[in-house]
């Protein structure tokens, strides 16, 4: 089925390959991000942490430092938020010129071709259903990276001097 799918997405296809590549390799980079983040050994982290609270002790320093790390955190979100926009947009384009396709089949009296089994003309619908999923899909990760980033970026301002 998955050929089928992008055959059945019509001219879309590619646009809609292209946004779900992205928004996977941004799921991947991120998931990549925090598992690295997280799975520090104990001791480095803590080292590392000492240091970043040590470096930040600064005043003016601070919030430079904490704005830097704030930006690896929110890698990528600019293009989860473009996603979350074109993917429905190009899923409802695919439907419309599959639609017109369909009615042109049809006919100007607008008969179903006894031959032609109508499940087949509810493929119109896939490049929709596509463009929705990708959609959800980049808003959880835009939302995951964002709720996290807040929270650690909240927790170092509270270990802080």
């Amino acid at each position: 089925m998955g050929l089928s799918i992008w055959t059945a997405c019509g001219p879309v296809a590619l646009p809609l390959l292209l946004v779900s590549m992205s928004v996977f390799a941004v799921g991947i980079d991120r998931a990549t991000f925090w598992w690295r983040w997280w799975r520090r050994p104990v001791s480095q982290g803590r080292r590392q942490r000492g240091q970043q609270l040590n470096a930040m002790a600064i005043q003016e320093s601070r919030q430079l430092d904490l704005e830097r790390l704030a930006s690896r955190m929110a890698n990528g979100e600019q293009l989860l938020q473009a996603a979350m926009l074109l993917a429905p947009l190009l899923g409802l384009t695919g439907t419309v010129h599959g639609l017109m396709q369909v009615l042109r089949a049809l006919g100007p009296q607008l008969l179903l071709p006894p031959t032609a089994p109508l499940a087949g003309y509810a493929d119109v619908l896939i490049s929709t259903l596509v463009g929705l999923q990708l959609t959800l899909l980049a808003t959880a990760l835009l939302l995951l990276n964002q709720g996290l980033s807040r929270w650690q970026i909240d927790q170092l301002r509270q270990q802080l001097p």
